[in-house]
């Protein structure tokens, strides 16, 4: 009887055991399954500033994922080449937002593997300079002059819109108003930044030919051609400083002669170069270096490139009303 009772006792444990472990089962499918429709739109961008202008457009917006195909600290994406987990996380997007004017320049590989995948480029119908560092080739850094930042901002919003209205979200009209309503607050703020650029431009042609000197500039990266064009400085040169090709003794030697030449008074470099160079050049010559921020670094606040740009501002400012 005891034994009976025993194997009796055994059997509703195992019974007890194999129901929660059903039950675990089930619920940990539900819960997968919910994590997983928990977005219904997906979106991926390529680098830094493409990534902070959408999570201003998709601000508290239910139901829409930002991703950022690079990491934060990458820099531009000159040269980049896709990694296994990048094309992982492009499979399970919806959307992917880029720069444009050949930023991305692995950007066939993607639509050859994701046909489906939609593509909005911010760099669409945007004139872009040409660039300064290879020749025939355009200039994509257009976020840093703020005008062009608002075009890149309304193709955004064009873009995402398409897609939302488009898509089979039962809330995909809220979703659209919601974009469009956080797209006109981003804009008004840039819009300022915009404003007080142009009053700097504007300023420095008077400074220019009040105190008649040199408006020339020499810039340690492509992307201050735009910031230069809005203050209305002339690019001299443009130093490309690569690490793995530095420049040599000689180069550095005829660039400093050329600076003393032109009397040119300004430098511009940014932080994410190494400023050996730039520091030997404002030893030698009467040319005084400044750092400038071409945000394509920075963390997950959504006010990073209005902050950047303040900040910029604040630097030619000083430049300009110093005189040198």
């Amino acid at each position: 009887m005891k034994k009976k009772l025993l194997m009796l006792l055994a059997l509703m444990l195992a019974v007890t055991l194999a129901v929660m472990a059903v039950v675990y089962a089930i619920t940990t499918l539900k819960s997968s399954g919910s994590k997983k429709d928990e977005y219904s739109i997906r979106i991926v961008t390529s680098f830094y500033p493409v990534y902070i202008l959408t999570i201003n457009l998709t601000d508290q917006i239910q139901g829409i994922k930002v991703d950022s195909l690079t990491d934060f600290s990458w820099g531009c994406l000159h040269d980049y080449q896709l990694t296994t987990d990048d094309m992982r996380l492009l499979s399970d997007a919806d959307v992917f937002i880029i720069n444009g004017g050949g930023m991305e320049e692995y950007l066939e590989e993607v639509i050859k593997s994701y046909p489906n995948l939609s593509v909005i480029d911010l760099g669409k119908n945007i004139p872009m300079l040409e660039s300064h560092e290879h020749e025939g080739d355009k200039n994509p850094h257009v976020w840093l002059d703020p005008d062009l930042y608002m075009m890149q901002i309304e193709n955004a919003r064009q873009g995402l819109e398409e897609y939302i209205r488009s898509s089979a979200d039962k809330n995909r009209d809220d979703k659209a108003e919601r974009l469009n309503s956080n797209a006109e607050l981003y804009l008004d703020k840039v819009r300022d930044i915009a404003e007080d650029m142009n009053k700097l431009l504007q300023s420095v042609k008077d400074m220019a030919d009040k105190k008649d000197i040199s408006n020339k500039v020499v810039i340690f990266h492509d992307s201050f051609a735009y910031l230069a064009g809005k203050a209305g400085l002339d690019v001299a040169y443009t130093l490309e400083v690569d690490d793995d090709t530095p420049l040599g003794a000689g180069e550095i030697a005829e660039i400093i002669d050329a600076i003393k030449d032109k009397k040119i008074r300004y430098l511009f470099a940014e932080y994410q170069h190494g400023n050996t160079i730039s520091d030997r050049i404002e030893e030698e010559t009467d040319a005084k270096v400044y750092i400038i921020d071409t945000a394509v670094t920075g963390d997950t606040d959504k006010d990073s490139y209005l902050r950047s740009m303040r900040n910029n501002i604040d630097t030619l400012k000083k430049a300009f009303e110093s005189g040198n």
